[in-house]
């Protein structure tokens, strides 16, 4: 690339700068994405183990609430044990379930948390090759306007030569547009 301290040079250079930053952009919100869908999944297994938890300390609170009955009721008048085993069967057809249930869900998130990633990460690699693109017509593009503008000012100045001694307003007027351009430019 030509000179830095060229306005033109300088447009294209804060043009290149803000895609750069759009990119870096859109990458930090897609990792985001992934640490938030990771702190679901977390949450998701964590709600499964306070389940399994709650489901125990029931379990718990029935069979200490059975004991103190049991202590209260002749021995011969109900066969706790009967309802102890019974009431074990239902928590463990809910636990079983509830279990299942869990990990399907789990499952089902991570198979849906995959799929987004894998998502993502196509969808960045064709951001990035997009861009790439983009830079490389955009480094082409600024290469031609800066030869086009020298080409210019070298035709200008051609002129500028062959009219010396004549009056050449036109040019001299064009030559005033030149320097107005350039000090716009570079503002």
């Amino acid at each position: 690339m030509a000179n830095d301290n060229n306005p033109v040079s300088q447009a294209f250079e804060l043009q290149r700068q803000a895609l750069e930053r759009s990119q870096k952009a859109m990458q930090q919100g897609i990792e985001f994405q992934q640490r938030l869908n990771e702190a679901m999944l977390s949450g998701v297994e964590g709600s499964a183990e306070a389940s399994e938890r709650g489901s125990e300390m029931t379990r718990e609170a029935i069979h200490s609430t059975l004991d103190a009955i049991e202590g209260m009721v002749p021995e011969d008048e109900a066969d706790f044990d009967q309802i102890r085993e019974a009431i074990d069967q239902q928590f463990d057809a809910a636990e079983e379930a509830t279990q299942e249930a869990n990990e399907q869900a789990l499952e089902f998130t991570e198979a849906g948390f995959e799929n987004a990633e894998s998502a993502a990460e196509s969808y960045v690699e064709s951001v990035d090759q997009q861009v790439d693109q983009l830079r490389q017509a955009h480094e082409d593009l600024e290469e031609q306007t800066l030869s086009f503008l020298e080409q210019t000012e070298a035709q200008l100045e051609k002129l500028q030569q062959e009219a010396e001694g004549t009056p050449f307003e036109g040019f001299e007027q064009l030559q005033t547009q030149m320097e107005e351009l350039r000090e716009r430019l570079s503002q």
